[in-house]
C-alpha cells in the first residue's frame, strides 16, 4: 500500500473532510491533511507531501483556486469537489475534473483512481 500516491484533501466542513479522509484511508490511500485553508494546502503541497489532491472550491471565506494554480504549474493531478460546475470557475480550471457534492464515497474512490492513473502515465513519459 505504500506505493499509493498520497492524497491532499481539501474542505472546510470537518465531517465531510473527516468523511473523505476514512474512505480514503480505508482504501489503501495515504492522506495528506485533511486542511480547511489556502495557507495550509499550500504549505503541504510546497513541502512536496501532495501526489494527487482533491479541493472543495469554497473555503471559509476563500477559494482553493490558488492551491489549484500551484498543482496545475507542478503538473499534480487533483479533482474539484463541489457543488461549483465548470463555468463557475475560471477558464484554466474549466478542464479540471468536478467531483458533484455531495459526493459519495464510489465517486471519490473513482475519482482518485483516476488521478493515480494520470500520476502513473505522467511518471513513466
Amino acid at each position: 500500500m505504500s506505493d499509493r500516491p498520497h492524497v491532499l484533501v481539501v474542505e472546510d466542513e470537518w465531517l465531510i473532510a473527516e468523511d473523505v479522509a476514512s474512505d480514503l484511508l480505508a482504501a489503501g490511500y495515504p492522506v495528506v491533511g485533511p486542511v480547511s485553508s489556502v495557507a495550509a494546502a499550500l504549505q503541504l503541497v510546497e513541502a512536496d507531501k501532495v501526489d494527487l489532491a482533491l479541493l472543495d472550491i469554497q473555503l471559509n471565506g476563500e477559494t482553493s483556486l490558488p492551491v489549484a494554480e500551484v498543482l496545475l504549474a507542478r503538473g499534480t493531478p487533483f479533482a474539484f469537489v463541489t457543488g461549483f460546475g465548470e463555468r463557475d470557475v475560471p477558464v484554466p480550471f474549466r478542464n479540471c475534473k468536478f467531483v458533484a457534492k455531495p459526493a459519495s464515497e464510489a465517486a471519490i474512490l473513482t475519482a482518485v483512481a483516476d488521478l493515480a492513473s494520470l500520476r502513473a502515465a505522467k511518471k513513466r513519459s
